[in-house]
């Protein structure tokens, strides 16, 4: 079985070769870098399989390095997971909010992280091997390779969690999800935030994708919320 290859952004040198050796007890091989200026030169030589990323870097912060990933055509799906002291749970719901499939705050577990980590990994295993490369409805078009939603010819904007719910959603028409369902299955059910989160991406999804004809996700009232079929 090959080693999956982890890529560790720690601005801190304690910090960063304790989760190198972390990774490396258990069977991942790792590189590690301690500034966002060296990313991409990194990601563009060879295939990294998830990325461990502090929140403060000398030269960036985390969420740019997330928002960046997540609008490249190429490493857009690669799991991020923050790994910082930062306790503040607006900077975490923004990290997720942004594309980061989890977050981490020190002192940790070692057991913690690599469980977060192989979480990660194989949710993206799932989503490639269930999804569709698009789906349709009305005039529009929802593209899961290459992420983009489009009406007629018109690009539509969707943040990364909007795109992660209608995403789920609009590939398995008529199952409902609930709220929690949904947030363990984007952010992993070691995360806890309020279910309020999943309201205000499906009413922001709404206003993008309703029309006078129909209203393509529906509320189950006391459950939760699923998409109408085509």
């Amino acid at each position: 079985m090959n080693k999956k290859t982890i890529l560790i952004i720690e601005n801190d040198v304690t910090t960063r070769r304790m989760v190198q050796l972390i990774l490396e007890e258990h069977r991942f091989h790792t590189i590690a870098i301690e500034d966002g200026e060296k990313t991409f030169d990194i990601l563009n030589k060879g295939y990294i399989d998830a990325i461990i990323l502090d929140l403060y870097l000398p030269d960036s912060n985390g969420f740019e390095i997330i928002r960046t990933i997540r609008e490249h055509n190429l490493y857009y799906s690669i799991p991020i997971i923050m790994l910082t002291s930062n306790t503040d749970k607006m900077d975490a719901v923004l990290a997720l909010e942004l594309g980061a499939d989890d977050y981490i705050t020190r002192p940790f577990y070692k057991r913690e992280l690599v469980a977060r980590l192989n979480a990660s990994l194989r949710r993206v295993r799932v989503n490639h091997r269930n999804k569709r490369d698009v789906v349709e409805f009305d005039d529009f078009k929802l593209n899961l390779k290459n992420r983009k939603l489009r009406k007629n010819v018109e690009d539509i904007h969707l943040t990364y969690g909007e795109f992660e719910i209608l995403s789920l959603l609009a590939s398995n028409p008529e199952m409902v999800f609930s709220r929690d369902d949904m947030l363990n299955r984007l952010w992993g059910e070691n995360y806890t935030t309020e279910t309020r989160v999943i309201d205000m991406h499906i009413s922001s999804i709404r206003k993008k994708i309703s029309s006078s004809k129909n209203k393509w996700i529906e509320t189950v009232r006391g459950v939760g919320y699923r998409f109408k079929s085509c």
